[in-house]
């Protein structure tokens, strides 16, 4: 009776996955029978949708991905995000307790309302007792307030409005610290600006306050702890270059030697060879040659090799190209890659005059690549050319002048 009943319940998962498989695939179904794709709402942003494309004679199950564009908003629903941006303006610029007739904190100047519908570009006609970020320099806002206007330059899509308000900045209340402190500093002002004494007296009671002043300890621990933070972020930053500038060697030797590649490719290929045969010709060539010590390390050669031996473990030809596609990060590269690949699904046919076209193109991204290269060469020879104009003057110089002065 158990096992029946396990049984029943295996067959009914087994049931109900493909169901729940195709119900949820249903309901990510984007492309209709007229080949049309629901747009997203306005403000929701794009989407992605992925697609297979064929093409007779051509393509077959392409991988394509689109993206879709949200809708775009009529002049009356623009109107009405303007109109929300507006209202959401005027609830959310004041903190809590503040209103237009009375600011003493900072204010809030968003960048987007209205859901996102709505973009808002901020500008004050003085900057004098407000940042642009709406934080207010109390120090200097008066005692009886002082009126700012503010403008917001709100666009949604093409459409643009202006919304413009005045409000009145007050100081904000003072603790009594914050009060002694001002009262402080007043008298040490005042100290300083007597003429004639040697010291400073600092003072002794303000406000009826008896202050006490302490000599601050140096901890040399805390200079020397951050000493080594600063230059472990040192070390980090430089390795980080150096790490940097060994990438941009591999991808700049990788694009120096694509033509070279490209033209193995095409002769072995065009004698007869297969594509895995020809792959593995090239690879091989280089490995025994590295052994022999015959050829310095070339990057390229490297992840050739990787491919070749993930071919001969088993791996599929085209899964094998296209992670040594990835491995390379070129776009030349990924270029020759789907070449190869249409190669592998659709026959050679055509496959040696494509190669022949690459690599005349291969050849001129070669030419740029080194007079780029030659030109960077160049500009850092100027840094050592001027320290050696400025030793040269200086030998010349330094002579002279002694030879005037005496």
């Amino acid at each position: 009776m158990e096992n029946k009943r396990q049984v029943l319940a295996a067959a009914a998962v087994c049931t109900l996955l493909p169901v729940l498989a195709w119900f949820l695939q249903s309901g990510e179904q984007t492309l209709d029978e007229k080949n049309r794709i629901a747009r997203a709402r306005p403000g929701e942003g794009s989407t992605f949708v992925e697609l297979k494309l064929d093409a007779e004679g051509v393509l077959d199950g392409y991988d394509y991905e689109l993206e879709v564009a949200d809708m775009s908003l009529t002049e009356a629903e623009a109107d009405a995000a303007f109109a929300a941006a507006k209202e959401e303006i005027d609830d959310t610029f004041y903190a809590a307790g503040n209103t237009a007739d009375r600011v003493t904190d900072a204010v809030n100047m968003r960048g987007v309302y209205a859901d996102g519908l709505v973009e808002a570009g901020w500008t004050l006609d003085s900057y004098t007792y407000m940042d642009v970020d709406g934080s207010l320099t109390g120090d200097l806002i008066p005692e009886d307030g002082v009126v700012v206007q503010a403008a917001a330059e709100l666009a949604c899509e093409r459409f643009r409005e202006s919304y413009c308000f005045s409000f009145q900045l007050f100081p904000a209340e003072r603790t009594p610290g914050e009060e002694l402190l001002m009262h402080v500093a007043a008298a040490l002002e005042e100290e300083q600006g007597k003429e004639g004494k040697a010291y400073l007296t600092l003072p002794s009671e303000v406000d009826g306050h008896a202050l006490q002043w302490t000599q601050a300890e140096q901890n040399p621990v805390v200079q020397v702890l951050l000493f080594e933070a600063v230059i472990l972020v040192l070390l980090c930053m430089v390795k980080q270059e150096r790490r940097k500038q060994q990438e941009k060697q591999r991808k700049d030797e990788m694009m120096l030697d694509y033509a070279e590649v490209v033209s193995k490719l095409l002769i072995l290929l065009g004698s007869g060879m297969s594509l895995k045969q020809a792959w593995n010709q090239i690879s091989a060539r280089y490995i025994d040659k590295r052994q022999k010590n015959q050829n310095a390390k070339r990057y390229i050669y490297e992840e050739m090799a990787v491919t070749n031996y993930e071919i001969l473990d088993g791996e599929s030809e085209r899964t094998a190209y296209q992670r040594f596609g990835e491995r390379t990060g070129l776009g030349p590269y990924y270029r020759l890659i789907r070449i190869l690949l249409q190669n592998l699904q659709t026959g050679s046919r055509g496959l040696c005059q494509m190669l022949e076209q690459e690599s005349a193109s291969a050849l001129e991204e070669r030419k740029a690549l080194a007079k780029k290269l030659g030109e960077e060469a160049g500009t850092r020879m100027l840094l050592p050319l001027m320290m050696m104009l400025g030793i040269v003057m200086a030998i010349i110089m330094v002579p002279a002048i002694l030879s005037f002065n005496a």
